[in-house]
């Protein structure tokens, strides 16, 4: 029997990369009629990533109807066109500086995402362009240069480490973290800190009090152990079945295998059509979406 989805789901909270975003970073056929047909249902569907609020602009602008975004790991809440602000949480100065001067002294080049966009202090005459080459790939844009002292005046949402995966898995967070900062591996050669309470989760906790929309009434999709904080407060989770280990066993359910471009479409087709015979988290397939 189908779910009458209007009544169980009025938000769908949506990451990007690996969720909607396939290895292109663009939005499948396949999974455009999966956030169409949320929609469709009278569901209000969210983009909610790790990404700069003007990276996302454009994906949210690819699909009508998204009213709100989640940007920055959960530092920012706003609408679309970004004239409503719900909520801001920055760094303090001093633990900016802080990480940065950690982060460097370690090896890795270190950028920082501002209200305005992304920015660094690297310098290509004594710093390897590699890994700037690497995020300008993945986030389609390269962060600006500016002097430390400016950089560090601006009011900044997190801090990023890039390099080396094996170096940055080597770390004990315990020892590049603070009471006011948390760390979240969010890509082989991405390590990132931001205040402990800009989480996904927190923010969409913050959206769903402003639409009166309680948690049992959300349904989120994500691939990644920045998405935990959103599976742990919806009613309903879905991981793709190519992320992160510990994101697919905190998800309630995992979407059934398949190519990573296609993810969140079988993803949707899950929650949609729930059959005894599905699998909760911890398997890949589900036996009568194969």
């Amino acid at each position: 029997m189908k779910t009458d989805l209007q009544n169980r789901f009025k938000l769908a909270a949506i990451d990007l990369d690996g969720t909607l975003l396939g290895p292109a970073h663009d939005i499948s056929a396949e999974n455009l009629r999966a956030v169409q047909r949320l929609q469709a249902a009278g569901t209000q569907v969210v983009l909610a990533s790790g990404r700069h609020y003007n990276s996302m602009l454009k994906y949210a602008r690819a699909l009508p109807g998204v009213q709100w975004i989640v940007s920055c790991q959960g530092g920012e809440v706003s609408d679309v066109d970004r004239q409503t602000i719900l909520g801001r949480k920055f760094l303090a100065a001093a633990d900016v500086k802080k990480t940065m001067d950690q982060g460097r002294c370690l090896g890795f080049t270190t950028i920082a995402y501002s209200v305005d966009g992304v920015v660094t202090d690297f310098r290509p005459d004594t710093q390897s362009d590699f890994e700037m080459k690497v995020y300008t790939d993945l986030a389609g844009h390269r962060p600006d240069v500016l002097a430390t002292r400016d950089l560090l005046a601006r009011d900044l949402f997190k801090v990023i480490w890039m390099g080396e995966p094996a170096a940055l898995s080597h770390l004990s967070l315990a020892d590049v973290t603070s009471p006011a900062i948390q760390a979240v591996r969010t890509h082989a050669r991405f390590l990132e800190f931001m205040p402990v309470a800009a989480t996904k989760g927190a923010a969409l906790r913050l959206l769903a009090a402003r639409l009166g929309i309680a948690s049992s009434e959300a349904v989120v999709f994500g691939d990644g152990d920045n998405d935990i904080p959103m599976f742990e407060w919806a009613g309903t989770s879905v991981a793709m079945p190519h992320g992160w280990a510990l994101a697919l066993r905190s998800a309630k359910h995992v979407a059934p295998a398949g190519p990573a471009e296609t993810a969140l479409a079988r993803g949707v087709d899950l929650v949609l059509q729930p059959a005894p015979e599905c699998v909760p988290a911890g398997s890949t397939t589900c036996s009568n979406l194969q």
